[in-house]
Parts: C-alpha cells; structure tokens; sequence
C-alpha cells in the first residue's frame, strides 16, 4: 500500500468518529459509571480533572502487590470514551490483575490535540507507578493498552521520550513493562522507503499539535522497547494492516519482542466487546490471546503455557484449596464427572488410588458420578445434585467424548454444557479446584492425525480457557504418540481405554497436580484463595441447570408414574435406571403442563426402540416437534437429554407437551420416558 493512502487513512480516522455522547453505536457514554470500580483523579489539566476507573482483584489482601493494566479508549483524539474497556477490565481483575480505564483530553470535550492525548497518557502511567503501594500494584509490572488511537498514545508511553506534561515528575517513568495494542495508529509521518502525500500529511500534522515525526511511533523505536503485542484485521480500512506489520518487522528488526496476532477479514474495532449483553466471538478470541500473552510474562497465571509441566497438560491457575484440604486438613472430597469413560473403574480409579498413595493420612471420600452415554448439557443439570452437594475440594471432568458420539453436539452445546459445569461450580464454591479431561475417541482421533481439533475438545479448552480451570488433552497426547509410533490404537484400548490407555490419563494428571502443588509447597505459608469469576461467554449456558422432579407436573390420565414394567419392554436396560419412578405415555395425544422459572426447558429421558417424539408449545406459542429416538435407541434405553425452549426471556414459563402422533421411521412407538424435567 502506498504511503498516501495511509496518510488519508489516518485522517479519515481522525475526521470520521462522531461528537461526545453515545460513541460509534456501541453504546459506550460519557462520562461513564462502572459498578464496582473506584474511580480516582489522576491528573487536574486547565480544561478537567482527569480520572481513571480501577477494578480491583477479588480476594485482594493487604500488602499484595498486583500487576496493573491501564487502558486507553479509541476515537481519533477527537472522542470516546473509558467504557470501552470495561469488560476488558473485568476479565482482567477476575484473574487477579489491577485493571484501569482512563480518561484524556480529546478535541470535542478540551479542544485540544493528539499532543496532549500522549500528555495525558503518559500522566496516567506515571500516576499509577508512583501510587503504586496504595493501589496494590507491583510497580514493575505495568501494562499500557488500547485500541486505536488509545494504542497509539499507549505505544507512546513505552516507545516516545518527549511531550511529557511539564507538571509531570520525570523521575516517575512513565514507560510500561508490557504494550498490548489494539489497531493501533503506529506511522503518522511518511517513511523514507514509502511516498507521501505531503498535502495529507499537512492536514494530519493540525490534528497532531506537534511534528509528525515526533508523535509516530515507528520513527522513535529503538532497542530495549517493551515487549508488545498487536492485535490487527487484516482487512482494517481505517488503519492499514501493512501498518502494523511494518511497524511489527521494524521493532524486532531492533531486537525488541514484538508480536502481531493477524485475523483474516476482520476490520476496525473488531476486538470490541459484543452488543446485547454478549462477548462476541473476537473479545473473546483477543482476550484470550492477551490472557497468553500476560501469563507468558507471569503477569497472571499462565493460559496455554507450559509451567512445569509437558505440552498437553496445561495448568492454569492454582491448587491451593485442595492441597491445604488433604495436607493440613487431613480430609479430602474428590469428585469425578462424566460419561461411560468416567463410570468405568479406569483413569478414575487409579487417579483416586495415586492420590491416596501421595496422602496416606488423609481420610478421602470418592465420587463416582459418571453416567455412560450422558453429555455435558445433562451434566451441567445435574451437577448440583450429583457432585456439589457433596462440596467437593476437588473435582475431575470428563464429557468430550460424549458430546463428540453420542450427543453430536455442534460448538455452542459444547460450550454450554461445559460453562454450565465450570460456572456453576465455581459460583457454588469459589474454591473449588477442577480438572478438565478431553478423551478421544476414533473420529477425534483422525482429526487430530490430520492437523485439525475435534468440536468437542476446542470448545471445551477454550471455555477451561477462560475460567482458568487446568486441563490434560489426552486426546492430543495419544495421537501425537500413535503418530510417533510410540503407542497403538489396540495399545491405548480404544474409546473406553485399556489399563495402558487409562494410566496415560492418570499419569498426565498427576504431572498437572505435582506441579500445581510443588508451587503450593513453595509457598506454604499462603492462605488459600478463590479462583476469579469472569464475565459468561454465553449468557445461554447451563450454570442456572436444574433437574426438576415429574411429579411437579400437570398430566393427563395418559401418563403413568412409576416403575416402567421393563421386563415386558424390548431393548437393553442399565441398572441404574430399573428401579427409579418414569413419568411415562405411549399414546398420541397424551398432554401435560409444566410451569417452570427460567430461560430454557427440555427433559432427561430414557429413549429405547419404541422412543416417539414429543409437541411442545412454550407460552402458549405454536407448537414444535422434538425427537427423541437415537440412534443408539434401537438396541438400549439410552439416556439422554433433549432441551427444547432455549434462549427465552429470562422469567415464568408454561409449557405444554403431548405424545406426537408421528415417530421415527425406525422407532416401534410412540413411548416417552421421563426421567426428569430440565431448566436452567
């Protein structure tokens, strides 16, 4: 791209955002109020009094010192404003930084220029270093952030040596330890390889108060910058991504650690935090990439980051709770959750017999609540039940498999089901440590060997990913051994593992608690903490899931509770299920009416050979059809949940289900067996 039409580009940038208010349709205001965050005055300038928002960790103790992160809002130093960062500021406290968004002058609110924005910026840094030991902040551990022109003026803090407030105390540095930048404005003069337009540049240079050069960030690099990462679309109008990535190779070309993480099709403000109350598919992936890139710095704990231990086991967070717990406490609960995987006596047992061995005082209590064929959407609804009411210290989790065969969950499922398991443990105990296991089966399995992530397993490790739950990729192991010929398919035993296969698991778990725990050892005179609650990734998932008794409901004549006669009835029947109460019909038409408090219905079945399908009509809207044959239906009364009303208004509902007259063309009836009502 030729230098003039950056040069254009960048005005276009400077010209374009509209006036103070509501910015751009997302809906940040001005002035801005956060609940929950303090906000401070950092800087008295002849137009305002500048002030800053600090979330502040959970669990914050006297003496701590935290690293801090200060953000700088887009608009062309012409407008925005600091709620463009609050969501960014909550996931980061959640994870135990000291999050900021600070306000500047811009030329709608001040009247003055990007001269003054830098000032400010700059102001900003140096208030937080030198109010460090108040604010609980490590001094040395510093990040400035911002997108668009808030990352120009933060690349400034770390990268210019000039335009420094004259009340400011230069011996205060305003330098940062880290830059994350998002589209950021980084050549704002012309470069002596590229043409310029001299008339652009002219009208860019009014905006800026001073020279060109000395406000443009590529034409003050040197050596021993911080270490930056740039977040970019590559198909940014407002700022060019060959910007960026020329700014990228000239600062490493120095020596400097400089990363650009690149997002194909993406344009300006791509990285904002979604509307309707919803992260959006790129907060989420660019917040995840920064999560890495602060925890490679030790600036919170590491996310995708090898921290003692090998490449598929991936320890987030801390173990603190279940080491005091089985160390000094003598007592331990340990929980287990999955599918066939998990009820087996396979990587559960040996898991509770290595832990045994490694606390021969302590009196443990194992939980086996695993439940062959069931997914996480079933497991997210009964885990209150089946696993925290028994307030567990420890819990292992296990549904990869069983969302990949059995319920062919797509993506969003996935990571319902698994939020609903992590956010709902970690609101019913903030303390509570959780391991996430991802099995594999022969599908995942080709996917692997070919380069790709099954379904199931990426969304799992993305939502572990983003509540700081450590996990094993058991299924990336065994593949990468099978392809280094180090293991067999027969050797590892298939779906549901041989000895051999389970000791994998149980190995790569024990490598994740001896280094989560050899940090607690280090520090044994540490006061065990909650783990942080981020902000949902999908308003939709199941932490609010419920199993709601059948007896609850309105039914017809039609419908029986109690035992099913399962000697008469054709197919396979587990154990577990042949003595509990079913509310059961066979008859089309058969109706019932079941009022229900949230915003998702659906029901825990058993469906066999003769499993139909049910109508359903939620507040008294037009009725829809459910299957509730499975594919494994025809030879087992197979376990399932089948949810019905998603995404609704979060409130009182009525819904009215019957016994449709249609079935599956490889059903024998038209059978419905509830086991339990869902809700979330």
């Amino acid at each position: 791209m030729k230098f003039s039409s950056v040069i254009l580009l960048l005005f276009a940038l400077v010209l374009a955002l509209k006036p103070s208010g509501v910015v751009s349709g997302q809906g940040w205001t001005y002035p801005p109020e956060f609940e929950g965050a303090r906000v401070e005055t950092y800087k008295k300038t002849p137009q305002t009094d500048l002030k800053l928002w600090i979330f502040d960790p959970p669990e914050l103790r006297t003496g701590e010192k935290r690293p801090a992160i200060v953000f700088f809002f887009g608009g062309g130093w012409r407008g925005g404003s600091p709620a463009q960062f609050e969501h960014q500021c909550r996931d980061l406290a959640a994870v135990g930084m000291v999050a900021i968004t600070a306000d500047y002058r811009v030329l709608n609110r001040h009247k003055t220029l990007a001269d003054s924005c830098v000032a400010d910026a700059r102001s900003a840094i140096r208030w937080v270093r030198a109010n460090a030991e108040r604010l609980h902040v490590d001094p040395n551990r510093i990040v400035a952030a911002g997108g668009s022109a808030g990352g120009h003026i933060a690349a400034c803090t770390g990268i210019l040596q000039s335009l420094d407030d004259p009340a400011d105390d230069v011996g205060v540095s305003c330098s940062p330890n880290l830059l994350a930048l998002f589209n950021p404005a980084l050549i704002l003069a012309p470069m002596e390889d590229l043409p310029a337009d001299e008339k652009a540049a002219a009208n860019l240079a009014e905006r800026l108060g001073v020279p060109a050069r000395s406000i443009s960030p590529i034409h003050q690099l040197r050596e021993n910058l911080p270490p930056t990462i740039i977040f970019h679309g590559e198909d940014d109008p407002t700022v060019p991504f060959a910007t960026v990535k020329k700014f990228t190779q000239a600062s490493t070309a120095l020596g400097n650690q400089c990363k650009l993480v690149a997002y194909p099709k993406m344009k300006h403000g791509f990285f904002n935090y979604g509307r309707n109350g919803k992260p959006g598919q790129y907060y989420t992936a660019t917040m995840s990439e920064l999560k890495t890139f602060l925890g490679e710095h030790r600036y919170i704990a590491a996310a995708k980051r090898d921290r003692h231990t090998s490449a598929n086991v991936h320890l987030r967070g801390h173990f603190d709770n279940s080491w005091d717990q089985f160390t000094n406490k003598k007592k331990g609960v340990v929980a287990f959750i999955g599918g066939s995987i998990t009820e087996m006596n396979g990587y559960r047992v040996m898991v509770s017999q290595d832990l045994q061995k490694r606390f021969p005082d302590t009196e443990f209590k194992f939980i086996n609540a695993g439940i062959s064929s069931t997914c996480s959407t079933t497991g997210a609804h009964r885990l209150a039940r089946d696993v925290l009411a028994a307030r567990p210290d420890l819990l292992f989790v296990e549904f990869a498999v069983n969302d990949d065969q059995d319920a062919a969950h797509a993506d969003r499922e996935c990571r319902r089901g698994m939020e609903g398991i992590l956010r709902q443990a970690r609101e019913t105990d903030p303390t509570l440590d959780v391991v996430v296991t991802h099995f594999v089966n022969p599908p995942m399995l080709d996917l692997l060997s070919n380069g790709k992530t099954p379904v199931s397993s990426n969304a799992h490790e993305a939502v572990a990913d983003h509540y700081d739950v450590s996990t094993i990729d058991l299924a990336k192991e065994v593949a990468e051994r099978i392809d280094a010929k180090k293991l067999t398919w027969k050797e590892y035993g298939g779906t549901h593992p041989a000895p051999a296969g389970n000791r994998v698991a149980a190995d790569m778990i024990r490598e994740l608690l001896d280094a989560g725990w050899a940090e607690c050892e280090s520090q044994s005179s540490k006061v065990p903490g909650k783990h942080p609650l981020p902000e949902s990734l999908d308003q939709g998932n199941y932490a609010r899931g419920k199993l709601i008794a059948v007896s609850n409901a309105d039914f017809d004549k039609s419908w029986v509770l109690g035992v099913p006669a399962w000697d008469a009835l054709p197919g396979g029947k587990r154990q577990r299920f042949k003595q509990l109460d079913l509310l059961c019909a066979e008859a089309a038409g058969a109706e019932l009416k079941f009022e229900f408090q949230g915003q998702a219905f659906g029901l825990y079945v058993l469906a066999g050979p003769d499993a139909g399908r049910v109508e359903y009509s939620v507040d008294g809207s037009e009725f829809k059809t459910a299957e509730l044959y499975h594919r494994h239906s025809s030879g087992l009364h197979y376990p399932r949940t089948v949810m019905l009303a998603t995404d609704l208004e979060q409130g009182q509902h009525q819904v009215t289900l019957k016994v449709s007259e249609d079935r599956h063309a490889k059903s024998k009836g038209n059978a419905v067996r509830i086991l339990e009502f869902v809700t979330n």
